[in-house]
């Protein structure tokens, strides 16, 4: 594919340029050249005027930046013609060509360059454009003898050129220049493509390209701590991804970015100054030239935008300091401004200078000398010299207008050194080669990437890889007044350089801000939201990531730094405190007596008191009658008591608790049931031991049956459990805790750390139950009248249910549902067993008293005796001897209730007792 190109295409193009060439020699024969000869030529195209007129075929608008490099190309030329340790015996020359800012006219002069007419014959259409590829498999052969038609039509004098036209231009050069393998340097270009070595791949330059400056803007960014900042960027002629990359490097190195625009050279530069006046980003980052950077101050001072820092990275002029201080005072830029050396300002004031340069001063010249003297004609060399020395006299000026000047010199002294290493020169002298030869040309590019010398840029010169200045300086200059109430001027602050360890380096003390200093480092303006504050998180709003609100904090939740992205929920049992920045204990909900619910069940205990009392007296005042008798007039009283116990402890339980009053809650709630309950077991055995056959036989049935030994009986279980519950409450005691339900609910309740002392004392309490429970229900059928067996029954079952129902539902509730389960459940408890104990009684006792009587009682034993008439024979006669014992014992018993004086059986003697 190569070879084809080579063979068949590129002779093609040439040709046609040979055409074009042969064209523009008929037509343009008088055009403006600077030229000497030499026996190497270096090309120089650069725009010296503005404008170029097709129709007059002349140009315009005298750029007087371009004629000093122009000057300056020549003046490196000469020194290194008079330094003979360079290229020693070969005279360098040049010819110099103004494109006039058209693309057209670029390319007609870098023809007149590349196919010199005065030197060559034109082409023939029917020449041989026969192309021998050195680069071939027979890469080694070094044979200078063939040389390629194609070749042979360029000047064989000319080693490069050196161009100093817009990056558009500058492409159009590079098309042609590396078809035929011709070096291009340029001092101007600075499009970032120009990189591309497979595209570009014999284009060179002493500047360095945009995107140098875009690290160098993120230092500074960095090195005053500005997070939020506006980027503009210019955008040339060709293609140009260097926008895109700056805002990937900045958003890269933390920096956001607010307004964010592209400018061309048709763009409206009045809407990006209107979004830059709308932005809350304080400094405006601008990547551009200087022409942009102008015209986009023109719009910024017309929408009188004020409280912006600017940080650029074009060069600036006596036109930048012409717009309101308020505008460009405190400006931060990023310069490659090199000031011309002495002696160069003394090269300038030289007579020859205007000798040499007359073709493209001449006109110039006239029509200011014309301007200067009414119209009169001038002397050209002393009007020349008036102009040179007025542009070199001031420093601002020169400054100003000697911009380039530095790349231009690097730029010659660069294709002078690859020159000599090519040539192979020594001291005395150097080869002599075809310069026009592929090989040479490769040999030649080769070196120039290779090469290295004490620059004017920087203090070494040597390109990279990619074609571009390995070492840059820039300098970082500030917008500050000479004096206070004086013009501002730019003022050299810090540098950067790449090959530091330390690239960048500023001296903060000499920075000034204009009237806006306080944005210097103190972080304002680096957000378009205030950071936001602890008690609140941040919640983006834009895309970019710059801007956001903050939002409080919601209820429960807490941040306590500065520019939170989110609240942390406070832990279970705690809030936020009002400003959102602590979790605080959330205070517990105490029970209070005078609480409706408290109220409610006051009332309710009261009247179950005056019940139980009114049952109390009931029972003392008809205490000598047969059914009081009966049912032991002392384990009643003593039942009773317990009954108020659990009254009690549903007072402690219904209460505002703390230790003590946990312990005591819980002894007194253990104790008062397991007494009832040691009462209802005692008076189960009593009433089961009466009814046995051999109860007179049992020393045991004394004991139960005694008056004392039932009460001894049931203080022993009742005690047991007091001593269970101590032991338990010292082993693992009962404290408050706080019981949390949400976030704001929170209760106090009494709980043990293992709760072992409830299992075991409610177990105990348990065992009792089922015991009892047991031995009611085999006295269920003892006859009504005589005793409570089928009551304590009930009562047995109805505590046995509380157990199983209510002690679940305390632990598994809280706070006021809990003091009301286990409170308004004991007094509910302790009315029902009274009742279920003592109701059937008093019903006797106040509404049927013909019941409460001897003979009624010994007609339920007589048909209880009756009942049980249906036993075999064999055990009748024992049933009938336990029958009679049960009769005149209950008679007995009877006769006791009646404090009846008639004599007795031993065993009756020993029943009563």
């Amino acid at each position: 594919m190569i070879k084809f190109l080579h063979n068949r295409v590129i002779p093609v193009v040439v040709l046609m340029l040979c055409t074009i060439f042969m064209l523009i020699n008929i037509t343009h024969q008088e055009e403006a050249i600077v030229k000497a000869d030499g026996d190497i030529i270096i090309g120089g195209l650069l725009p010296i005027h503005k404008r170029y007129n097709s129709s007059t075929s002349k140009c315009s608008n005298f750029n007087w930046k371009q004629i000093l490099n122009a000057i300056a190309m020549t003046y490196a030329i000469e020194n290194i013609n008079k330094n003979r340790t360079i290229l020693p015996n070969i005279t360098l020359g040049y010819d110099i060509r103004d494109g006039c800012g058209s693309n057209n006219q670029v390319i007609r002069q870098l023809l007149d360059i590349l196919f010199d007419v005065k030197d060559s014959e034109p082409c023939s259409a029917d020449e041989d454009f026969g192309y021998n590829d050195t680069r071939s498999s027979n890469s080694n052969d070094t044979s200078l003898m063939d040389v390629p038609m194609i070749d042979q039509r360029v000047s064989e004098k000319l080693i490069g050129l050196i161009d100093s036209n817009l990056d558009k231009s500058s492409g159009d050069i590079q098309v042609i220049a590396k078809s035929l393998n011709i070096p291009q340097v340029s001092c101007t270009a600075t499009a970032t493509q120009f990189s591309h070595v497979k595209v570009f791949s014999t284009f060179y330059r002493t500047i360095p390209p945009d995107s140098q400056v875009i690290p160098i803007a993120l230092a500074i960014a960095n090195h005053f701590n500005w997070k939020f900042v506006s980027l503009i960027t210019f955008s040339p002629d060709i293609a140009n991804p260097m926008h895109q990359r700056a805002k990937d490097t900045f958003m890269a190195g933390g920096i956001c970015l607010d307004v964010n625009d592209i400018l061309a050279m048709k763009s409206n530069f009045t809407k990006t100054a209107v979004n830059i006046k709308n932005s809350a980003a304080n400094v405006v980052i601008i990547l551009s030239d200087r022409s942009s950077l102008l015209k986009l101050l023109v719009q910024l001072d017309k929408q009188n935008v004020t409280g912006k820092t600017l940080v650029t990275s074009s060069s600036w002029d006596v036109n930048i300091f012409k717009f309101s201080p308020q505008l460009v005072g405190g400006m931060i830029g990023i310069s490659l401004n090199q000031r011309p050396s002495k002696q160069l300002i003394t090269y300038l004031k030289q007579a020859s200078v205007c000798q040499k340069f007359k073709p493209f001063l001449v006109d110039m010249v006239q029509e200011y000398g014309k301007k200067m003297n009414n119209g009169t004609r001038v002397d050209f060399m002393q009007t020349c010299s008036e102009l040179l020395n007025h542009a070199i006299q001031s420093e601002a000026n020169l400054r100003n207008i000697s911009y380039k000047v530095a790349y231009v010199i690097d730029a010659v002294y660069a294709l002078a050194h690859a020159t000599h290493k090519t040539l192979n020169c020594n001291q005395s002298r150097c080869q002599s080669l075809p310069l026009n030869h592929p090989y040479i040309r490769k040999k030649f590019a080769e070196n120039l990437s290779r090469i290295s010398f004490a620059g004017v840029t920087s203090k070494l010169f040597e390109f990279n890889r990619f074609g571009d200045p390995k070492f840059t300086k820039y300098h970082i200059v500030n917008s500050k007044p000479r004096s206070q109430n004086q013009p501002y001027i730019p003022v050299v602050v810090g540098s950067w350089q790449a090959n530091n360890p330390i690239p960048l380096y500023i001296r903060d003390s000499d920075v000034g801000f204009g009237p806006y200093a306080n944005i210097s480092s103190t972080g304002i303006g680096q957000s378009c939201s205030l950071p936001c504050q602890p008690g609140s998180f941040y919640q983006l709003i834009s895309s970019s990531g710059c801007c956001w609100k903050c939002i409080p904090c919601p209820p429960n939740t807490v941040s306590n730094q500065t520019q939170s992205s989110l609240c942390d929920v406070c832990p279970s049992g705690s809030t936020s405190n009002s400003n959102n920045t602590k979790c605080i204990l959330t205070q517990p909900i105490r029970l209070r007596y005078d609480s409706i619910q408290n109220i409610i069940f006051l009332t309710y205990l009261t009247i179950a008191v005056a019940i139980t009392f009114f049952v109390w007296i009931v029972l003392i005042k008809f205490r000598q009658t047969p059914v009081v008798k009966a049912s032991d007039f002392t384990l009643s009283q003593m039942y009773i008591v317990g009954i108020l116990m659990c009254m009690i402890a549903a007072v402690f339980l219904a209460g505002p608790i703390n230790d003590s009053i946990c312990a005591v809650s819980f002894i007194i709630f253990c104790s008062s049931l397991c007494f009832i309950m040691s009462i209802v077991l005692v008076k189960t055995i009593r009433i089961s031991r009466v009814f046995k056959a051999d109860f007179a036989k049992s020393n045991k049935t004394k004991v139960c049956l005694s008056r004392h030994g039932l009460a001894t009986l049931a203080i022993i279980f009742t005690l047991t459990e007091v001593v269970i519950c101590v032991v338990a409450n010292n082993l693992d005691p009962i404290v408050v805790q706080r019981r949390v339900i949400s976030q704001s609910t929170v209760y106090l309740q009494c709980r043990s750390t293992t709760r072992i002392g409830y299992f075991v004392a409610l177990g105990y309490f348990f065992i009792i139950c089922i015991i009892c429970t047991y031995m009611a229900f085999k006295t269920r059928k003892i006859p009504n009248n005589f005793g409570e067996a089928k009551y304590i029954s009930f009562t047995t079952y109805i505590t046995l249910v509380a157990l199983i129902t209510m002690i679940p539902a305390y632990f598994g509730t809280a706070g006021p549902f809990q003091a009301a389960i286990s409170s308004f459940g004991m007094v509910t408890f302790a009315l029902s067993i009274l009742l279920c104990m003592f109701g059937q009684r008093l019903y006797v006792i106040l509404w049927q008293p013909e019941l409460n009587t001897k003979e009624n009682i010994m007609l339920d034993v007589a048909t209880y005796s009756f009942n049980t008439a249906g036993t075999p024979k064999a055990d009748r006669k024992n049933y009938f001897h336990t029958g009679s014992a049960h009769t005149n014992t209950t008679i007995n018993v009877s006769s006791a209730s009646e404090n009846s004086g008639a004599s007795k059986p031993k065993a009756q003697s020993n029943l009563k007792h």
